[in-house]
């Protein structure tokens, strides 16, 4: 939700950015994960705390997310809240600098377009948005089974023929620190060359990478693991920031909310069947069935509209009423 809503709050010329930046918290995650790791489960330390300390940050997230971020002025504004949505945006012009009684003065009125957004489920099958829905759910299944399997594979690939419960702390840290890389990668490529080109090129890349740590891990030396792992999971991660982003630009604030959880929702079912089959197969087998799993990705999101540019919820070519506009519409452009 939070995501959602800093979308909505970005303008279209730096909305790629921004939203790219604050994976920089995701990766920050991703390299501490296996720190806490070495520092409970391979030093005698029980996994329950491992997971323990892992869910401190979640509950801190709760605390923040409802204390510092605002809700949707959009959907406000839809349900004819108008002076909570009005509040809001003046708030953002003060933190912006701008002074909110000259932007929105006294008397400002939202004029509604529509009566209402929808947010049942059933909704993301209806005719009009049934197609982008279905294509966002295997993009969405495709990359979380990948991203998450390509993690896994790294530690079996780094794993210590003495002790399955050991690895290479170093190597697996060092892969993670790969996704500080991908963020930087995704930020300088998602509005040069457009999100679906990015998404495509690093899916394509990262099942290459991922298949040839698979079929050379018997045999090529750790230097060259970790220059493969490394490069496997900077794609995977420059793939799934841009996703992330492109999907939040084009679902309308009609469904914006239900369509991009329900989107993670269908990752969150790809990513628990991920262990079931990466630590049944064979490294060799394993490497052809990612490298499918890839490409079926890689297809599903050339058929992504692009959304480089364009207002949330245009790019369908769809032409979508969700927007209440304010007497001073380009005041509130200029704020958000």
């Amino acid at each position: 939700m939070p995501f959602d809503i800093l979308a909505e709050f970005l303008p279209d010329t730096i909305r790629g950015k921004y939203l790219l930046l604050i994976e920089y918290f995701w990766t920050a995650g991703s390299i501490i994960t296996p720190i806490v790791a070495s520092l409970t489960i391979r030093n005698g330390g029980s996994w329950k705390l491992f997971v323990i300390i892992c869910a401190i940050p979640c509950l801190i997230s709760v605390v923040a997310g409802v204390i510092f971020v605002p809700e949707s002025p959009r959907w406000l504004i839809s349900k004819g809240r108008d002076s909570e949505a009005l509040e809001i945006l003046r708030s953002a012009a003060e933190m912006n600098g701008k002074d909110p009684h000259t932007i929105f003065p006294p008397g400002t009125r939202l004029l509604v377009q529509n009566e209402e957004v929808t947010s049942e489920l059933s909704d993301l099958l209806k005719p009009k948005w049934r197609k982008l829905t279905l294509t966002l759910w295997v993009v969405w299944a495709g990359f979380a089974f990948s991203y998450y399997g390509t993690i896994m594979t790294v530690t079996i690939v780094f794993g210590k023929d003495d002790d399955e419960d050991d690895f290479d702390y170093g190597a697996i840290f060092s892969s993670s620190c790969s996704e500080i890389v991908g963020v930087a990668v995704a930020i300088c490529l998602i509005d040069k060359i457009g999100r679906i080109p990015t998404q495509v090129g690093s899916y394509f890349l990262g099942g290459i990478c991922v298949f040839l740590m698979c079929f050379y891990a018997n045999e090529a030396g750790r230097n060259s693991l970790l220059v493969i792992s490394f490069a496997a999971r900077a794609f995977e991660m420059i793939g799934n920031c841009v996703t992330w982003v492109s999907t939040a630009e084009l679902l309308s604030t009609e469904i914006r909310s239900t369509g991009h959880s329900a989107a993670n929702a269908v990752a969150r079912l790809g990513a628990f069947c991920s262990p079931y089959v990466v630590y049944h197969l064979n490294l060799r087998h394993l490497g052809i069935l990612m490298l499918i799993i890839h490409f079926i990705t890689v297809i599903a999101a050339s058929r992504l509209p692009e959304t480089k540019g364009k207002h949330l919820g245009k790019a369908t070519g769809e032409i979508l009423s969700d927007d209440r506009i304010l007497s001073n519409e380009d005041n509130v452009r200029e704020v958000l």
